[in-house]
């Protein structure tokens, strides 16, 4: 049986523990030496087969000894628990890459699938003041990356031809990192 089609268009928000950019997204070692991230994404709009997702929200908290695309990674995975029934289905088929799609990426990456767990997810896509948080599991908020010797706003958009998620992004600074 082929899998229900799919079609999403979302909202995106990443964090990390190293410098500004992540690294990881230009295939550079994480100036750390390992990887730890929060990734959150909103459906604006789209559906899995006949069931709507959106607003639906969905968060990916991971760790990887060393860069990301070396593997062994481990992480949880917490679906909004607005998403009931068909709906919870159709949204951890495609967070989990069950579905395929771009966050095989991670998954593929991963030495075995993440725990799957239900959470209130807030989640604020408002430019460089974006946030989303998980009560006081998971707390991510940004702000504008600092000139270090102006002290000024940096603005940086990235243009990516060849990324997966996206074409272009927006790299701001995370004010906030926390995962407990």
């Amino acid at each position: 049986m082929a899998e229900p089609k799919w079609k999403l268009q979302v909202e995106q928000l990443m964090a990390c523990n190293c410098n500004w950019g992540c690294p990881c997204s230009f295939d550079a070692p994480p100036t750390y030496g390992k990887c730890e991230t929060a990734l959150a994404y909103r459906i604006a709009k789209g559906g899995y087969g006949g069931v709507a997702l959106d607003g639906l929200k969905f968060i990916l908290v991971a760790a990887w000894p060393k860069a990301i695309h070396l593997g062994h990674g481990r992480g949880v995975l917490f679906l909004d628990a607005q998403a009931t029934g068909p709906k919870r289905e159709a949204l951890e088929a495609i967070a989990t890459a069950k579905a395929g799609g771009p966050m095989n990426i991670y998954m593929s990456m991963m030495t075995e699938p993440p725990e799957v767990r239900t959470a209130r997810i807030e989640f604020r896509f408002i430019g460089k003041r974006s946030r989303f948080r998980i009560g006081d599991r998971v707390r991510v908020e940004f702000e504008p990356m600092q000139n270090p010797v102006a002290g000024e706003d940096h603005f940086l958009i990235g243009q990516l031809p060849t990324g997966l998620f996206t074409k272009s992004e927006e790299f701001f600074s995370a004010k906030n990192f926390r995962v407990a």
